[in-house]
């Protein structure tokens, strides 16, 4: 019977920051500072190589070397500042997803988080989410702690994820915006549900959990 479920972060629970970045009109960096699409993207690849894998207390510092460099690699001068005000834009919640967690929470779904995530991007999605009203600090793995990622032939994101639910994976579905996430949940031996980033996302889950009688929601 499954009684947990296992949420990634960017794309199902807050927007994927990264993504908005890359918009070529509107609000996103490409856009404000007319950069070259192509080369913010091969910079973002550089930096997700460097920072997905390192932990640190202090996250604000992180995120300042972060985005120094991303300045340093596009031989620009971007005030950190206003980088930061530009993303805290899109880090927020997916539209019904916060009441989705209350509404789980509240018929005893035990909740965990399996994310490939930088300190600083989980430190602000969290703060925006309430994430600690719903999950548990030990029931957070993030591939800047573990030092792997969901693509891991190991599994070892999957399997600290389900080892921190003290249940069997039999027991859990993994619910991720990625593919290639999903790919490699299965393989491991999770039932798993891919989510579509958009504004029927919520219901879409809503509806689906519903008809697996998870959750009566």
């Amino acid at each position: 019977m499954i009684n947990s479920l296992i949420f990634d972060i960017g794309g199902v629970l807050a927007y994927d920051v990264w993504e908005h970045l890359l918009l070529d009109k509107g609000e996103g960096i490409v856009s404000i500072y007319k950069l070259d699409r192509q080369r913010v993207i091969n910079a973002g690849d550089l930096l997700w190589k460097k920072f997905a894998h390192i932990s640190s207390s202090d996250w604000k510092q992180l995120e300042i070397e972060y985005w120094t460099e991303f300045n340093n690699l596009l031989g620009i001068e971007i005030p950190i500042d206003e980088i930061t005000q530009i993303t805290d834009k899109f880090i927020k919640p997916m539209s019904g997803m916060t009441k989705l967690l209350e509404l789980l929470v509240a018929q005893n779904i035990n909740l965990a988080i399996c994310s490939n995530n930088t300190e600083f991007w989980f430190a602000r999605q969290s703060q925006k989410l309430g994430l600690e009203k719903f999950v548990p600090p030990e029931r957070i793995i993030l591939s800047c702690r573990i030092g792997v990622s969901k693509s891991s032939s190991r599994f070892e994101m999957f399997d600290k994820a389900v080892h921190s639910l003290g249940v069997d994976k039999s027991e859990c579905v993994f619910i991720d915006d990625r593919n290639e996430s999903i790919s490699y949940s299965v393989k491991y031996g999770l039932a798993s549900i891919l989510f579509p980033s958009n504004k029927n996302g919520y219901e879409y889950l809503r509806l689906l959990l519903s008809s697996m009688k998870i959750a009566n929601i």
